[in-house]
């Protein structure tokens, strides 16, 4: 693994988004683990594994896709839902782990596999904003009833303003109301708090796409990474939505820059933060930084190949993706090793095309 300085950078909170400003007790503390402690191990439970994690969150592996469930007194929230094929399962396994209400829906990206099942795991929430009858004190000391309007019956969606374009404009997508985000933005990042831990849902650069978000929980000291971070193979660079070879370096760089920390007293320290990657085991930072320093090095020889004036045909012979195959590699399936190496090549020469102001023309493919 290549010598790098961690640049240890705190993003302050500000208290902006959601007003729903919840706390669990200012005696809530995270409690201290074993760092000798063994992993968390899943449990499989139908379709869906299951992975404890820190301070009440899970991680759910749905069909193979990672998502997130974040528990406590106030409600629950899942980042990202899976595919639509495998809602029913999650939302059996969220009841088996928890009785409170669904509150919260995050998305890390508008990809089918990580958002097909927002309808029907948000129908199954209910927002803090509901319709219930409160209290309120009018000015003559007298207590009458007062309705709150708000959504009530359907968890909230939060999510980049990307992500509800890119959603509106899929080929043939069908959303319902229900699936779609609610609560979008398109500021550097989204922050509320809940269940006695700040939550800072953060934009990316475009990497695997233009809409890509990771999402940190600050006192767990749990970070979800989205799809710009995949165990299982090559990242997918998806070019037609924004996606680039730079901006997959960047977005990972900047998980393990400033989102990659633990600022709790020592003696509370849970030793690292956990980084949970699209598919694949839970992870650490090493385990990131090694994930990048693969697409780096991937990306340095096929942009090598380039500056020496091969075509495509030529760099997929000089197989660019050597000693990184057997362990990230496919010849088949949704996204292979050529299909990776197309899309660093065509974004490579994108970014020279527009720096240039034109292609090379000893560039063909």
């Amino acid at each position: 693994m290549s010598q790098r300085e961690h640049v240890r950078s705190w993003v302050p909170l500000l208290a902006v988004g959601i007003t729903a400003a919840l706390s669990a007790g200012a005696g809530t503390a995270l409690a201290a683990q074993d760092d000798a402690s063994p992993p968390p191990q899943a449990n499989t439970a139908g379709a869906v594994s299951v992975v404890p994690l820190r301070d009440g969150l899970y991680m759910l592996a749905v069909d193979g896709v990672n998502v997130v469930l974040e528990t406590g007194t106030f409600g629950s929230i899942l980042v990202d839902t899976g595919p639509a094929s495998g809602s029913q399962a999650l939302l059996d396994q969220v009841r088996q782990l928890t009785d409170k209400p669904i509150r919260f829906i995050i998305d890390t990206s508008a990809d089918p596999e990580l958002i097909g099942g927002n309808a029907a795991v948000a129908g199954a929430g209910q927002s803090l904003a509901t319709t219930d009858t409160f209290d309120a004190i009018e000015v003559n000391g007298n207590t009458s009833k007062v309705d709150l309007p708000g959504q009530g019956n359907s968890a909230t969606v939060i999510a980049r303003q990307n992500v509800l374009t890119q959603m509106l404009s899929q080929p043939g997508a069908n959303y319902g109301s229900a699936a779609l985000p609610s609560d979008t933005f398109s500021r550097h990042q989204f922050n509320f708090f809940m269940n006695g831990t700040p939550i800072a849902v953060v934009e990316l650069p475009g990497g695997h796409s233009g809409s890509d978000a990771a999402v940190r929980f600050d006192r767990p000291d749990v970070v979800v990474a989205g799809a710009v971070f995949d165990q299982t193979r090559f990242p997918v660079i998806d070019l037609a939505n924004g996606g680039s070879i730079q901006g997959e370096i960047d977005a990972l760089d900047q998980i393990a820059n400033t989102l990659a920390y633990a600022h709790v007293p020592v003696l509370e320290d849970s030793g690292a933060t956990l980084i949970i990657p699209v598919r694949g085991p839970v992870s650490d930072e090493d385990d990131l930084v090694t994930y990048r320093d693969m697409v780096g090095t991937v990306r340095d020889r096929i942009e090598y190949y380039i500056e020496q004036g091969r075509t495509l045909q030529q760099i997929h012979a000089a197989n660019p993706a050597r000693g990184y195959i057997s362990r990230y590699g496919s010849d088949s399936g949704s996204w292979t090793t050529n299909d990776f190496v197309d899309a660093v090549y065509r974004s490579l020469m994108a970014d020279r095309k527009a720096h240039r102001g034109g292609r090379p023309a000893q560039q063909q493919e």
